[in-house]
């Protein structure tokens, strides 16, 4: 299996609904948008011991106002 390397994100948009920030997951999902109720970003990763990791990040907007709930979840599947 070839060596894999970190990799720093580094992004910027020009959506609106989009916005410049250091919080890794303002780089994935939408800011607060009329109508926008949830999104959800899923990662998969081989593990060096064969294992299978399962990052699934969740942003919830909250039905009145500007905010917002990130949660992330992680899943190992063991093989």
């Amino acid at each position: 299996m070839p060596e894999l390397k970190d990799k720093t994100p580094s992004a910027t948009y020009k959506k609106s609904a989009r916005i410049i920030s250091d919080y890794e997951n303002d780089m994935i999902f939408e800011q607060p948008r009329e109508g926008l109720l949830k999104q959800e970003f899923t990662s998969y990763e081989v593990q060096e011991n064969g294992n299978i990791k399962i990052v699934k990040t969740t942003r919830k907007y909250h039905p009145i106002g500007d905010g917002y709930d990130d949660v992330t979840a992680t899943e190992i599947l063991a093989v």
